[in-house]
């Protein structure tokens, strides 16, 4: 899977920020994302942006006064990156020291692309200094959305693996194509983020109820009054996207 990614990124690195910030889907799920980074990164915080891509959270953290390192297993991606500290690496097994961040962002599904978030968790944990922030949106395996998609395209036989194990085998259906991707429901999160030391204190929810499923969203946007519903944060272990704001103990 990891070769898969970096291959799949690599390819669109010239191209991402035209095909993905220009979608209007993505622009409300980057809004949603901004309004907790506006709320938890503060000026002068050291922080490590996981899977940083071409740089669009990285840059954004630097205009709020941040020290932001980014990392991305895809070079071609990285280079597009303007923020002068970056590092070549895999977010399944973090190259950096221990103790050295106040946070640790994982911003755009980043964690979907790895198969063993716990041993991913493990590494961010060690890389917090103490009471550092950990900040990540993951794609939820039980939550509407996904219904669709187990009825509609990837077989019920994923739905039962989802209420078992909390983890599903999938695909993501990318801007232009499939590629491997692994659904993580909410009570499994915040079990393996609990198991590393990290306490979660708050969650927001991306996508509660969407009208059509995500592959077709993408394509055509059509959620308007809909969005409202994602004011509903206790309803956040439901919904599309989580957004899990966690705290090293």
């Amino acid at each position: 899977m990891t070769k898969a990614v970096a291959r799949y990124y690599d390819s669109i690195a010239h191209v991402y920020d035209d095909v993905y910030l220009k979608m209007k889907y993505y622009r409300v799920l980057y809004r949603k994302i901004g309004e907790v980074i506006d709320q938890y990164i503060k000026p002068g915080m050291y922080v490590l942006d996981v899977g940083s891509g071409t740089g669009f959270w990285s840059v954004y953290m630097t205009s709020k006064g941040a020290h932001v390192t980014s990392l991305d297993i895809s070079e071609k991606s990285l280079r597009r990156c303007s923020c002068p500290d970056r590092v070549a690496g895999d977010a399944a097994l973090l190259p950096v020291r221990n103790n050295t961040y106040d946070a640790v962002t994982a911003l755009g599904s980043v964690y979907n692309h790895i198969q063993d978030i716990r041993t991913a968790f493990k590494s961010v944990a060690r890389t917090l200094k103490k009471r550092g922030l950990f900040i990540t949106d993951i794609d939820n395996a039980l939550c509407l959305d996904m219904l669709y998609e187990y009825l509609l395209f990837q077989g019920v036989s994923k739905l039962i693996s989802a209420l078992k194990k909390g983890v599903v085998k999938g695909v993501w259906e990318a801007a232009d194509g499939e590629i491997p991707f692994s659904y993580y429901a909410y009570f499994y999160v915040k079990s393996a983020l609990a198991e590393v030391g990290l306490k979660l204190i708050d969650k927001r929810p991306i996508y509660l109820l969407p009208p059509l499923p995500t592959r077709l969203l993408q394509r055509r946007f059509r959620l308007g009054a809909f969005e409202k519903f994602d004011l509903l944060k206790f309803l956040a272990p439901f919904s599309t996207t989580v957004i899990y704001i966690a705290v090293k103990a």
